[in-house]
């Protein structure tokens, strides 16, 4: 950490553009100003560590930051004038949290006990801060978080390989992202021509030529909503500097390339960055997704995208979801009606609402998995005909020492359905949830067997045999999480429509007065008695629909289905609850949309 050397900032600008700051007097600023000083922490470098004094107060001037809890959790993304360490300035307390540069990144410092005596001489200044604070504290955590996505500004397309095309990949994300904000491509040869031949290799070690470049760099990310830069096909000083001043990185590969690591990986590996590393996978239409699990643990990465070349959705799809404007479909378990989901596809569609990425429990998990293969809402009616209207793959009874069913056709027909396809194969991002009796957590599928994992998600406890996996039994993600928008919201791909299809009311015998051991046995008619299937569903999932109001906080739109009357397995009514669903569908999300799309 050093003092920072560059002339295009200063302390007091920084400050009265800092929101925690913006509405004190000049006086005040002045004053305030008057210890604060600009410091560089160079990419990946610890900035304090929990349980630390909170000696100094810290506002980002270029670069982004990460707070880290003391269980290794993320709590959250600093980004350019935001502060860092204020609270506990104020209130004298510990760090919290640890904090590390993402990339290198200029800071303002100001010690503590000069904050202490400005806001003494001008009482009116701790008004303003407190309000600053207390306001910052009552945000919705959610928005919170969605602006946070939305702020990564700088990113580095790397090549893994000196073949992979990484240009093509770089100026396809350039025209995508300059329809919505100016973003400007970053390659050596931009610098070279503005600063003259070899400065792009200039080496970062503190001297006048890198403080130049510094800069230039600088100056071009305050005039711009993005900075794209674009790494030299083969490890050196232009693509170390690329990685550093990165808030995310995007590996390049080919899907036909065999994954080991690379010498630009392990340069990757050596430069210290902190910056989230995405792999981006060039897949022409009709192959396989080649060894994408295997890239993606040499190089580190959290995620990763296929595209295919002169593909405009792919990169469309791509950006929204780099960006934080990625929309994250997540569908919820409800047997039958959960066919109410198809609807609500059909009318993402008719709206212009598209989806980049799917996830869902039980029912809700075998949607989301045909909606990330690519069906649209007309063959996702056909297939839900033929598997539980047409046909009963739910008959294969036993006698009951495990469950009802052995399940077996029931896993064939989804193995018909979904082939040999796995997760980390689709097109289109997709996970589910199942539930580890064994363990009594929920486990969260992003690879494997699609057939399979969405078998899992599926077997209600007592209805279908839990499916067996290392040892521990793995049954319906609803027991425990029937709308898990918690994972997706981790994904930080962007906003979240949940489409819930729970039934509000629960199971009931009206009329019965009792208390009546037998009071089911007087209702008259299948229509009104809650039938054994329903019954051992509702008990599996009482814990999950418990949390239900916390799980839909999470997403920036909620659609409560009317599914009331639908039962768990009234299969013959699929027309109805599609179409219930889709009028229910088109109503709200047309009153939403803007939340969903940028204007």
């Amino acid at each position: 950490m050093s003092t920072a050397s560059t002339s295009t900032l200063t302390p007091r600008a920084v400050l009265a553009e800092c929101p925690l700051f913006a509405r004190l007097n000049a006086a005040a600023l002045d004053a305030l100003a008057e210890q604060a000083e600009l410091i560089e922490i160079p990419s990946g470098r610890a900035l304090f560590s929990a349980g630390g004094p909170s000696d100094n107060i810290y506002i980002v001037a270029t670069g982004r930051l990460c707070a880290v809890l003391q269980d290794g959790t993320i709590a959250g993304w600093i980004s350019p004038l935001e502060p860092i360490g204020e609270i506990g300035a104020l209130v004298e307390e510990a760090r919290s949290a640890s904090v590390h540069a993402v990339r290198d990144s200029v800071l303002v410092r100001i010690p503590s006990q000069h904050l202490y005596a400005v806001v003494g001489q001008f009482p009116g200044a701790l008004i303003e801060i407190t309000r600053v604070v207390i306001h910052r504290l009552r945000a919705n955590q959610r928005v919170q978080r969605l602006d946070a996505q939305r702020r990564t500004r700088n990113f580095a397309v790397i090549p893994a390989l000196p073949d992979a095309d990484a240009v093509m990949v770089a100026h396809e994300l350039a025209q995508t992202l300059s329809a919505n904000c100016n973003t400007l491509l970053m390659d050596a040869a931009t610098v070279d021509s503005a600063l003259g031949g070899g400065t792009s290799d200039t080496r970062i070690d503190g001297g006048a030529a890198n403080t130049r470049l510094v800069e230039y760099l600088n100056r071009a990310e305050l005039q711009n909503d993005h900075l794209l830069y674009l790494a030299n096909p083969n490890p050196d000083a232009w693509a170390r500097r690329c990685m550093r001043q990165a808030d995310r990185i995007l590996l390049v590969v080919d899907a036909k390339t065999p994954a080991y690591v690379t010498a630009m990986i392990d340069e990757l590996r050596r430069s210290g960055t902190r910056a989230p590393v995405d792999l981006v996978v060039i897949r022409p239409e009709g192959s396989g997704p080649g060894p994408v699990l295997n890239w993606m643990e040499f190089a580190g990465a959290r995620a990763h995208y296929f595209v295919r070349r002169d593909s405009a959705d792919d990169f469309a799809s791509l950006t929204r979801q780099l960006i934080g404007r990625g929309i994250g479909l997540v569908l919820g378990g409800g047997g039958a009606r959960g066919f109410a989901h198809i609807g609500l596809l059909r009318a993402m569609r008719e709206l212009g609402i598209p989806v980049d990425a799917t996830g869902g429990s039980s029912m809700g998990a075998f949607f989301a998995a045909l909606a990330a293969c690519g069906y649209d809402h007309h063959e996702m009616l056909h297939i839900a005909r033929e598997t539980y209207v047409n046909n009963n793959y739910l008959n294969d009874y036993l006698f009951p020492t495990i469950a009802l069913i052995r399940g077996r056709k029931f896993v064939k027909r989804l193995h018909s359905i979904f082939d040999e396809r796995v997760i980390e194969g689709l097109r289109k991002p997709f996970f589910c949830v199942s539930t580890n009796l064994t363990r009594g957590r929920q486990m969260v599928h992003d690879r494997g067997p699609l057939f399979m994992w969405v078998a899992a998600s599926m077997a209600v406890p007592g209805v279908a045999p839990p499916v067996v996996y290392r040892g521990e039994l793995l049954s319906d993600g609803g027991v425990i999480n029937n709308l898990p928008t918690d994972v997706m919201q981790a994904q930080e791909r962007g906003p979240i429509v949940a489409s819930d299809v729970s039934n509000e009311g629960g199971l009931g015998a009206p009329g019965i007065e009792g208390p009546d051991p037998e009071g089911l046995f007087q209702l008259k008619g299948d229509a009104e008695r809650p039938r054994l299937f329903s019954i051992i569903f509702r008990t599996a999932t009482l814990t999950s629909e418990s949390g239900t109001a916390q799980r839909a906080a999470r997403a920036d739109v909620y659609v409560r289905m009317p599914v009331n009357g639908i039962g768990m397995f009234d299969w013959k009514r699929l027309d109805e609850v599609v179409e219930r669903g889709y009028r229910h569908a088109i109503e709200q999300l047309a009153a939403q949309r803007d939340k969903l799309l940028p204007g």
